[in-house]
C-alpha cells in the first residue's frame, strides 16, 4: 500500500509531551517513525501502544544523524518533521493530504511554527522552516540546528513552497522545559564540538561558527558570541549562512549597545536579501535605539511583513510595537495611539496595553477606540496594565471597560491597586463595587485613609467618607488617627467638610484634632481655640459658651445645628 505521509521524530524521555503530539497527527499521517535516543521513562512503551514504529537507537550529540536514521525507516512519499514538544494544527487533514498527493515539482514546504515561551501566556513568536519534504530528494544536515536540504548528487536549489492553512505549535521554549532539559548547555557542547572538528559541508561555511555564536548568546555570553558571529561572517561564502550570520549578529550588537555597528551590519544584511523587509526592520530597531526615531519610522514604513527569503521572521506585532515606540519618541503621540490600538488588537500584552494607555493620555485622545480593541478573554492582562499607569488613566480606562463588560473581577482586582490613589469621590465608587461582593477589607477608601504618604486632610476625607457611606467603624478610626496631623491652617476647612459628610463624627474628630500632634502646650491650646471657633461657626455652641481654651465647645453633648441634622437624616 502506498504511504503518502510519514511523521518522523527523535525522542528521549518524552512521556509527558508525546501523547499530545501523536494525537495531533491523527488522520493526517499514515505512519509514525520514532528514533529513541535512550529513554529511561515509559516513552518507548507509550509510543508502541500508540502504533508508532520505534527504533531504539543512541545519542551522540548529532541531531542530523539521529533524524536521518529515523528517515531511512520511513516509507512515506512526504516526511513531516515534528518533535514531541510540538503539535500539528490542521483544520482539514483530508484537504491537506489531497493537496500533497497532487503537488508536483516541489521538494519541500515551509511550515509556520508558533514558538511559545515563558509561562505560555504571551503571544507566540513565529517563524517558518522546511517541515514537510519529499523523502526521495531531501535529508537532514548538521549536528545542531539541523537543516533540510537536497540529497547528495542533486546539484540544484531546493524547490520550495509555503504550506498554508496549517502550522506547528512549539512548546520547547517554555521556561519549565528549558530548565528541565538544560537545552542551552547541550547546544553549547554540540556547537563547540562542531567548530573544533573543522569539517563543514560545501556551501555551509560559517554555519558551525554561527551555531556556536547563537549558543553563547542564549547563555548570555554576548561578547564571546559576537566574536563568533564575526568569524561566521568572515568565512561564509554568501547565501543563507552569511545572511543568517548578519541577521543574528546585528541583533547581538544591539544587545551589546554597539548600535552604529548594528546599523552597518543590518545594511550589509539588506544588500544580500532579495526580500528586504526584515533588514529594514532590523536597521529600524538599531536606529531607534540610537535616538533616531524619525529614521526608524521611515524604515518601519517600508516593511510589509518582517521576513526574508530564508523565512527568518519577526511577528507583525513586534513591528507595530517598535513603530509605536518610535512615534512616541518622535513626539507623535496621536499616531502612536493609533498604532497601539492595532497592536493591542493583535497582542494584548501588558506592556502594549500600558504603552497604549500612556499614549492616549499624552495625546489627550478619547479612549473609546482603545476600549473597543480590548479583548474580553484578555482582561487579566488589561487589569494588570491598569496598575502600571497613572491612577487617573487607570481609573478612566477601568470605568470605560466596566461600562462595556460589566462587573468583571479583573477590573475590581485592579481597582484595589489604583483606586486608593484617587480622590475620595472616585475611591468611593470602587469601594462600593468591592463591598458589594463582600470585599470590605479591600476598600480603597480605607486604604487611602491609612496611607502615610497622603496628606492628612485627604486621609480624613477618605476615612469619614467610608464611615458615612458604609457605617464602617474603621473609617472613623483612621479619620480620628489622622485628625491631629491636619495642619492648623487647614483645620477649619477640614472640620467643616467632616460636618457636611459625617455629622455624627464631628465631636470625636474635633476632640482629636484639637489635641494636635505637637509637643508644646501653646500649640495645643492654639489648635483647641481654633477648633472651638470653627465649631461655633458651624453652629455647635457659640462664643459665649466657650472657655478660654474652647473646651466647652468640644463637649460631647453639643447638638448639631438644624441644617447638619437634616444632612444626617437624609443619609
Amino acid at each position: 500500500m502506498a504511504v503518502l505521509i510519514s511523521a518522523c521524530l527523535i525522542v528521549k524521555d518524552e512521556e509527558k509531551a508525546l501523547p499530545d503530539c501523536l494525537a495531533s497527527l491523527d488522520r493526517l499521517v499514515d505512519e509514525v517513525v520514532i528514533y529513541d535516543t535512550g529513554s529511561t521513562d515509559s516513552t518507548v512503551a507509550l509510543a508502541r501502544r500508540a502504533g508508532a514504529k520505534v527504533i531504539e537507537g543512541y545519542w551522540d550529540d548529532d541531531f542530523g544523524r539521529a533524524r536521518n536514521a529515523s528517515l531511512e525507516r520511513c516509507r512515506g512519499e512526504w516526511i513531516l518533521w515534528i518533535d514531541a514538544d510540538e503539535r500539528f494544527v490542521c483544520p482539514d487533514a483530508r484537504e491537506l493530504r489531497g493537496a500533497l498527493a497532487q503537488l508536483k515539482g516541489v521538494d519541500a514546504l515551509f511550515v509556520d511554527i508558533s514558538n511559545f515561551g515563558g509561562d505560555g501566556s504571551a503571544l507566540a513568536i513565529a517563524h517558518r522552516a522546511f517541515r514537510l519534504f519529499r523523502k526521495a530528494t531531501c535529508r537532514w544536515y548538521g549536528a545542531l540546528h539541523e537543516q533540510v536540504d537536497l540529497r547528495p548528487g542533486l546539484n540544484r536549489e531546493v524547490r520550495a513552497s509555503h504550506l498554508r492553512g496549517a502550522r506547528l505549535d512549539h512548546y520547547g521554549y517554555m521556561d519549565e522545559v528549558v530548565k528541565e532539559r538544560d537545552k542551552s548547555s547541550r547546544n553549547l557542547r554540540i556547537a563547540e564540538a562542531a567548530v573544533a572538528s573543522g569539517t563543514v559541508r560545501p556551501g555551509q561555511e560559517g554555519m558551525p561558527e554561527l551555531n556556536l555564536a547563537r549558543a553563547l548568546a542564549a547563555l548570555g555570553r554576548t561578547e564571546e558570541a559576537q566574536s563568533y558571529y564575526d568569524k561566521a561572517i568572515a568565512v561564509s561564502r554568501g547565501g543563507l549562512p552569511r545572511r543568517a550570520s548578519l541577521f543574528h549578529g546585528a541583533q547581538n550588537l544591539m544587545s551589546l549597545g554597539r548600535l552604529e555597528e548594528a546599523v552597518a551590519t543590518a545594511q550589509r544584511f539588506q544588500e544580500l536579501c532579495s526580500r528586504k523587509d526584515l533588514a529594514y526592520y532590523v536597521e529600524g530597531m538599531a536606529r531607534r535605539r540610537l535616538g533616531q526615531p524619525e529614521a526608524a519610522i521611515a524604515l518601519f514604513d517600508r516593511v510589509r511583513e518582517p521576513t526574508n527569503e530564508d523565512s527568518f521572521t519577526f511577528p507583525l506585532f513586534m513591528l507595530h510595537a517598535e513603530r509605536a515606540g518610535a512615534l512616541l519618541e518622535a513626539d507623535r503621540a496621536g499616531e502612536a495611539a493609533d498604532e497601539l490600538v492595532r497592536l493591542v488588537e493583535e497582542n494584548p500584552d501588558i506592556r502594549h496595553i500600558t504603552a497604549a494607555l500612556k499614549a492616549f493620555a499624552v495625546a489627550g485622545r478619547s479612549i473609546d477606540a482603545l476600549v473597543a480593541a480590548m479583548p474580553a478573554d484578555r482582561l487579566d492582562r488589561v487589569g494588570a496594565a491598569l496598575t502600571l499607569v497613572p491612577p487617573g488613566v487607570g481609573d478612566q480606562m477601568a470605568e470605560a471597560l466596566w461600562a462595556r463588560f460589566g462587573a468583571r473581577p479583573q477590573l475590581l482586582a485592579a481597582s484595589v491597586r489604583f483606586a486608593p490613589q484617587l480622590n475620595a469621590s472616585r475611591a468611593l465608587e470602587w469601594s462600593a463595587r468591592l463591598r458589594s461582593i463582600a470585599l470590605a477589607g479591600a476598600c480603597p477608601l480605607l486604604a487611602r485613609a491609612a496611607r502615610h504618604d497622603v496628606a492628612a486632610a485627604e486621609r480624613v476625607r477618605a476615612g469619614v467618607t467610608a464611615h458615612a457611606a458604609f457605617s464602617d467603624p474603621k473609617g472613623a478610626e483612621v479619620a480620628i488617627t489622622a485628625a491631629p496631623l491636619v495642619p492648623m491652617q487647614e483645620l477649619a476647612a477640614v472640620l467643616s467638610e467632616v460636618a457636611l459628610i459625617d455629622p455624627a463624627l464631628v465631636q470625636r474628630f474635633a476632640a482629636a484634632a484639637a489635641g494636635g500632634d505637637m509637643a508644646g502646650p501653646d500649640e495645643v491650646n492654639g489648635r483647641a481655640a481654633l477648633v472651638a471657633r470653627a465649631l461655633a461657626g458651624l453652629g455647635y455652641g457659640g462664643p459665649s459658651a466657650q472657655s478660654e481654651n474652647g473646651a466647652d465647645a468640644l463637649s460631647e453633648d453639643a447638638a448639631p445645628p438644624p441644617q447638619l441634622a437634616m444632612v444626617s437624616a437624609d443619609r
